[in-house]
């Protein structure tokens, strides 16, 4: 599957439900959910991916004799256990740690297989690991320090608390309200029926307290609609509560302090991404405002941003501290000695947003989010949420107030509907009873009954318009639900043109005779154009001297394929159906002729083979148009190359439509022919086509056709090998009736003036 409208995300089932406590097993919303549109990726046991990684304790560190970046780490995996002497060229190990400890024979998560093998010289026996080997984040570099009081040969997994089941699930782009946990277990609840802990969801009455705790001005409230900031003195910077980090861990998100998880943790929970500042850093008001173009900045990661003015960024007095919505500023990190913090949480501009996160390279958890719009009134109840949350796991007091700033924002528009256009849209009937109920599953306000007058929730931020509500409807009510029928389908094709039906037929008569189709570019050189002759439409700027000017002829492209079928030693039989251009008084565009060429490259094993094959190609072309034989005149053309003789014909397509005609067919006689060659002499001026139709006149019984098979000059005389055909169609014909047709056809010869070779 593609990603590219799709977020990864994944749902502990543990953390979902403390909002749904009847929260159905993996495997049954695995089966469920992508029948109301979430896709279910994978079903992540952390028990068994990491069944052969357990807690060891390093005991002595040696440097490795062979190599200067690694080291012998004697590690034990239970009290008074056999020590394993394992190289690890991680930076950060140290004796006494607790450390993950991958057995051999262990398959990690990664893909890897721990196998003994000498490492420089040495035998390592294991493998100590890092968070990205144990699939449970990105870093790499050091290896993953354990609590203190982990216990030895504990399985990781339960050391870590990652002993249960993740759901990994593909989020639709528009749908922002599934990047939490809160808003995965909404709409769970409402596809499965269950009742949902609200208490955990509802959102408090925005605070009326006057009280402004931190100055902030907003320059630009269409790319900052809102920011919501408040101030935590005294608090306490240090490792987070175990249950804190396991549960970030179960989101592949590693842990950092106790402010920065409790602001991590508020965004998987509640969706709204936040961020803390060191409130002694920030000199001054915070400014939310357009970066000045040179302006620079140095993020979290280390590394010196120069800035734009399309990207947004938050401010103090000296210049840019963060950038918006993307990653904080080095400068006003949080800290061992931080004691004040800033609590920021807004709605900027997804936009804006998405410009500067893909500028940098910077797409976070909470660029994402950002990028893909905030509920209006989720800012100040998630700072709240966070405000609490980090006043219980590091201490400190909230300053009374909050400072809110941000233009007032439109409430959800509404959207009516008739309950026809939903039935329409889906195909089958569905009562105005069970829309309303599902909509109100979802959230959604309805009113009304013959028209309906609906509200999204404000988390909905993807429902504007009416087949927004129609596919609401569809998905809870489960596309399976759809009644299995074909459409009624009444359409006949249109039929061809003239044209278009002659060419096809003759594509179609040709490769059934073994010839190979060519389809050339509509220009060639200025060589072809002399051979060719007559007046070509040059090309204003050919990509070079062979591509000069636009064909008027197919002749050099069927010669050239016989050249190169010549040059390979191989036979051809080649054709061709393309537009030819002419120039005209005027460069008007206008419809362009059809031509048909084809061609045949042989060893010559009697006289001129290909010229004879050529003919007889005209001469099938006509018989299956029902024109009359030797009616068509195209432009012949022969060359002998290579011991192989090479022919081809060139005819207008137009020609062939004026002289088409319905081809008769009578049943094919079940009785065998005779057949008799005749050698003649034909008197100047007469024509083959001409001596044929004479006789076919002549209605000579039991003749049924006329054909040549060589051809003769002798003193300006045209000599001619016909092939005579007898046949009756209720009887085998006798010698004698032979004769006597045979006697009759010699009569109608001399009376043209063809006498016997």
């Amino acid at each position: 599957m593609s990603y590219v409208n799709f977020e990864l995300m994944k749902f502990p089932l543990s953390w979902i439900r403390e909002y749904i406590p009847s929260l159905p097993s993996a495997a049954v919303l695995a089966e469920t959910l992508p029948m109301h549109g979430l896709e279910v990726e994978a079903i992540i046991d952390r028990r068994h991916d990491l069944d052969q990684v357990v807690v060891g304790q390093i005991i002595a560190i040696r440097p490795h004799p062979n190599a200067d970046k690694l080291r012998l780490a004697d590690v034990i995996i239970a009290p008074n256990g056999k020590s394993q002497e394992i190289v690890c060229g991680a930076p950060n190990i140290e004796i006494g740690q607790k450390v993950p400890v991958a057995l051999l024979g262990a398959n990690l998560p990664n893909g890897m297989t721990i196998e003994s093998r000498p490492i420089r010289g040495v035998v390592s026996n294991g493998m100590l690991c890092a968070e990205d080997e144990l699939g449970l984040g990105h870093d790499h570099g050091g290896i993953l320090v354990l609590d203190a009081l982990a216990k030895l040969g504990t399985p990781v997994a339960k050391a870590l608390g990652l002993d249960e089941i993740v759901l990994d699930l593909a989020i639709p782009a528009n749908r922002a309200d599934l990047l939490s946990m809160s808003g995965l277990a909404r709409e769970v609840a409402a596809i499965l029926h269950l009742p949902l802990d609200r208490t955990r969801i509802r959102t408090a009455p925005v605070s009326r307290s006057k009280a402004r705790p931190v100055a902030v001005t907003v320059a630009d409230s269409n790319r900052c609609p809102q920011y919501v900031a408040r101030r935590i003195r005294d608090v306490k910077i240090g490792p987070s509560p175990a249950w804190l980090q396991q549960r970030l861990r179960t989101v592949g998100v590693r842990s950092v302090n106790n402010i920065v998880d409790a602001t991590n943790y508020i965004m998987f929970d509640l969706g709204q991404p936040l961020h803390a500042f060191d409130a002694a850093k920030v000199d001054g008001p915070i400014q939310v405002r357009a970066a000045r173009n040179g302006e620079t900045l140095k993020t979290l990661d280390g590394q010196t941003r120069k800035l734009v003015s399309s990207d947004l960024v938050i401010a103090d007095r000296r210049g840019p501290i963060a950038l918006a919505g993307v990653m904080g500023g080095e400068a006003t990190e949080i800290s061992e000695l931080t004691t004040d913090i800033i609590l920021e949480s807004a709605i900027f501009d997804p936009v804006t947003i998405r410009r500067t996160a893909r500028r940098f390279g910077l797409i976070s958890e909470a660029s994402k989010r950002f990028e893909r719009g905030i509920p209006t009134s989720l800012p100040e109840h998630a700072s709240r949420q966070a405000a609490e949350l980090i006043m219980t796991i590091s201490g400190g007091t909230l300053v009374p107030g909050v400072t809110t700033v941000g233009r007032q924002l439109k409430s959800p528009s509404k959207i009516v509907i008739r309950p026809e256009q939903i039935s329409a849209r889906l195909g089958y009937e569905i009562t105005t009873a069970l829309s309303t109920k599902v909509l109100k599953q979802l959230g959604f306000v309805v009113s009304g009954s013959r028209t309906l007058t609906v509200i999204p929730p404000a988390w909905r931020l993807d429902v504007t318009i009416p087949e927004d509500i129609i596919d609401e409807i569809g998905r809870m009510i489960g596309y399976e639900q759809t009644p299995f029928q074909m459409p009624e389908m009444k359409s006949t094709p249109d039929p061809l043109s003239a044209q278009r039906d002659l060419i096809e037929h003759v594509r179609d008569h040709l490769a059934r005779i073994g010839y190979f189709e060519l389809v050339s570019h509509a220009y060639y050189g200025d060589d072809d154009a002399r051979a060719v002759g007559g007046d070509h439409i040059a090309i204003a700027n050919p990509l070079d001297a062979t591509q000069a000017v636009l064909r008027r002829s197919l002749i050099p492209t069927i010669r050239r394929g016989l050249i190169d079928s010549a040059d390979a030693g191989e036979d051809a039989r080649l054709f061709e159906l393309g537009r030819v251009f002419h120039a005209g008084a005027k460069p008007v565009e206008q419809r362009q002729p059809w031509m048909l060429a084809f061609g045949t490259a042989s060893k010559p094993h009697h006289h001129e083979p290909a010229a004879w094959d050529v003919l007889g190609t005209l001469r099938a072309i006509e018989r299956s148009l029902g024109i009359k034989t030797g009616t068509l005149r195209p432009k012949i053309g022969t060359l002998n190359y290579k011991g192989r003789s090479l022919a081809w014909a060139e005819i207008d397509v137009k020609q062939i439509l004026e002289l088409r005609q319905p081809v008769r067919y009578s049943p094919v006689s079940e009785f065998p022919a005779v057949v008799r060659d005749l050698a003649v002499w034909l008197p100047s001026g007469l024509t083959f086509v001409s001596l044929v139709s004479a006789i076919m006149k002549d209605r000579i019984p039991l003749l049924t056709d006329v054909t040549t098979i060589d051809a003769v000059e002798d003193a300006g005389r045209m000599g001619l090998t016909l092939r005579c055909v007898y046949r009756a169609n209720d009887r085998t014909v006798t010698r004698e009736e032979v004769e006597m047709s045979d006697a009759k056809l010699i009569a109608a010869l001399e009376r043209l003036h063809v006498t016997k070779r």
